[in-house]
């Protein structure tokens, strides 16, 4: 009986529009490979499948995307593995996810050994108490803004020992939109001690959940390529 190679892997951060041209290419050179395309929130998985050996064609993909690649399994997984081998601990700053990072990373054993902890800090009171943003940011940019988001990071990294630090803050509805910020406006940070914060806008889907799910997978995407890659997303 002929042996079937599967090899399934994902992608962050990339759309289907952007890696479907070059799996294109791939099949040119290797007809007898069936190849899929599975997006979701986030993330992009994709299956080989062939009678013969279909690594070099993963490893293709890798070279070509190499920052947002991280294999098998879901990001949240990977993330985990990769902040403990690497002894690194994160602290994050929630405001419309409402702890969904976290509730995503602690849903798997030994997060413990990298998480410290999420603030979430709803109300502009909360973010000004405990993230030190300050007045002026809140009065000026609003509490969805790039700004605010970036005084978060800050708090965390003043106010903890974290080697890593995210902060989530947007308008994920149904109401509380404007012209100018609408609703699904998301405001994501991610620094590292010691370096640049990496900081900017994500325009989610304006249904509630959407718009969360969404900040949510951008959070854990965005730290993924800043952990592994030293690379930024959002600036």
């Amino acid at each position: 009986m002929q042996t079937e190679y599967i090899r399934k892997f994902s992608l962050c951060l990339v759309n289907e529009s952007e890696v479907a041209p070059f799996l294109q290419e791939l099949k040119k050179g290797r007809p007898d490979v069936e190849m899929a395309l599975f997006p979701s929130v986030g993330t992009l998985q994709i299956m080989f499948q062939s009678e013969a050996q279909v690594d070099s064609l993963v490893d293709a993909v890798k070279k070509r995307f190499p920052t947002f690649f991280y294999g098998e399994g879901r990001i949240e997984d990977a993330l985990h593995r990769e902040f403990i081998a690497r002894k690194k601990t994160l602290a994050l700053a929630e405001s419309c996810t409402g702890g969904s990072v976290a509730a995503k990373l602690t849903a798997i054993p030994d997060a413990s050994k990298f998480l410290l902890g999420s603030i979430v800090a709803y109300s502009n009171a909360w973010k000004e108490r405990f993230l030190q943003v300050s007045r002026t940011t809140l009065k000026e940019k609003g509490a969805v803004s790039r700004e605010a988001v970036i005084e978060m990071v800050k708090g965390l990294l003043q106010e903890t020992d974290a080697d890593f630090a995210a902060a989530i803050s947007g308008i994920a509805g149904p109401s509380g939109g404007t012209k100018e910020k609408p609703v699904g406006t998301i405001y994501i940070a991610i620094g590292e001690r010691g370096h640049k914060i990496d900081a900017g806008v994500v325009y989610a889907p304006n249904e509630r959940l959407a718009a969360i799910d969404t900040a949510v997978h951008f959070t854990l995407g965005g730290l993924w390529r800043r952990l592994v890659h030293n690379t930024a997303t959002f600036s």
